[in-house]
């Protein structure tokens, strides 16, 4: 399961909002900054340069991995550190096949397979090369749409540029009105604008944005590959928390460690 990013729509909002406000306080105002021909060259000129570098496939992939971008994983280090405690002091207790029922409310498809495996008697070789398999893909996944973003987004300045120069060829064939020389110039450097726009507010960020969350997925998998195989091997549950407080941050660990000892008062308490 995952749950909504709200940061990115907000980030990409109020920097539209900021560009067109500073806009509007000008002058020349919105209209000014307006023009059809500037937009068809930046957008569909460095698309089209996308088209060529990459293949069909990869581009269609890519309207797949677009959902990413406004979504996060909903599952937090600390759950998944007390889901699989709990799995192994049940598993260690009364044997694998008592996780069963456990595994079938896992919601995350990476995690149920890895404990179906371990259940199943899979030898432990064989769950790390599937597994690991399942995350050397996701990252791949990953990291193919964030270059086409960065690259699409290295694409546009460079159109916005062409768009500049073919701008300013017009207007050195109209020297003969200097009154159409300020405009025709003001027009030129449109495009230029509109690439710069394109490739630091959406392209290049979205790239990055797709690689940080690529980057936290395959995190949380490699967290879950370690707690898998723990409970295949009958790890104490010490020793599995551990280790998987091994990918907690120091600002992570303290807030975990200092929950469970807050929890463990009000149990007593309780009792």
């Amino acid at each position: 399961m995952k749950k909504q990013d709200i940061l990115t729509p907000i980030g990409l909002l109020l920097g539209i909002s900021f560009i067109v406000f500073a806009i509007s306080r000008g002058e020349v105002g919105l209209s000014g900054f307006y023009d059809v021909l500037s937009i068809i060259i930046t957008i569909g000129g460095s698309f089209s340069a996308l088209l060529v570098t990459f293949p069909l496939d990869e581009i269609k992939n890519l309207l797949k991995m677009t959902k990413n971008l406004f979504t996060t994983p909903s599952v937090s280090k600390a759950e998944l550190i007390e889901t699989f405690k709990s799995l192994s002091m049940k598993s260690r207790k009364n044997g694998l096949l008592s996780i069963e029922d456990d595994i079938e409310d896992i919601e995350d498809d990476f995690l149920r397979t890895g404990l179906e495996l371990v259940v199943d008697g899979v030898d432990t070789e064989l769950i790390v090369d599937i597994l690991n398999t399942n995350i050397s893909e996701v990252e791949n996944r990953y990291n193919k749409g964030s270059k086409i973003f960065k690259t699409w987004g290295s694409f546009a300045p460079a159109f916005g540029m062409i768009g500049t120069l073919i701008g300013l060829i017009q207007m050195l064939g109209q020297l003969d009105n200097p009154d159409n020389i300020a405009s025709g110039m003001a027009k030129a450097l449109i495009t230029t604008f509109y690439g710069a726009v394109l490739a630091n507010l959406v392209l290049n960020p979205l790239g990055f944005n797709l690689q940080n969350k690529g980057e936290k997925e395959v995190e949380i998998k490699e967290m879950m590959l370690v707690g898998i195989l723990s409970i295949k091997n009958a790890e104490s549950t010490r020793v599995l928390e551990e280790k998987l407080l091994s990918f907690l941050t120091i600002e992570e660990k303290a807030k975990y460690l200092n929950d469970g000892i807050l929890n463990k008062r009000i149990e007593k308490h309780a009792a």
